[in-house]
This record gives structure tokens, C-alpha cells and sequence, in this order.
């Protein structure tokens, strides 16, 4: 039976960091991507399903779907923040 990995252990900074990856770079690609035309008006949902259309090209929707981005990216510098912390 192992115990679970101490604090400063490599693997858990090594975790840390994919996580904080991970955070920035999902967080980046999902606030700006509704931005891009050539990206959020060509996709599969807009052809397969023409009733969604107006919802998905509102301003308003791709404005929340921007916003869960910068909470994405809110939830990495608050981990690096409590992180340093402690």
C-alpha cells in the first residue's frame, strides 16, 4: 500500500503545472474562438441543426461562452495564487 503523494512531491508539482496548462490554454481557445467567423460560423451544429442558428451567432451567447473562458483562466491564477499561499 503507497501513501498519497507529499505536497512538494514531483508528481504533484508536476500535476500542478498540466493543470495550470490546461487551464490558460482552454480558457484562451474557448474566450476567443466564438470571435472567429471562419471558426463558430462554419461548424457541424449550424448545418445539422438549422434551428439553433440565431441562438448560436447571438452576441449575447457567444459573450457566455467568452465569459466561461475568463472563468477558466480566473480558476488558474486563483489555484497559483493559493498555491503560493500556502
Amino acid at each position: 500500500m503507497s501513501s498519497p503523494p507529499r505536497p512538494n512531491s514531483f508528481f504533484a508539482k508536476y500535476t500542478f503545472v498540466i493543470y495550470l496548462i490546461y487551464c490558460f490554454y482552454v480558457g484562451a481557445l474557448i474566450t476567443a474562438l466564438p470571435w472567429i467567423p471562419w471558426i463558430w460560423e462554419k461548424n457541424y451544429f449550424l448545418y445539422r441543426f438549422p434551428v439553433i442558428k440565431p441562438l448560436l451567432l447571438s452576441p449575447f451567447f457567444r459573450g457566455a461562452v467568452s465569459g466561461l473562458g475568463l472563468l477558466n483562466i480566473l480558476l488558474g491564477v486563483l489555484a497559483i495564487w493559493n498555491r503560493k499561499r500556502h
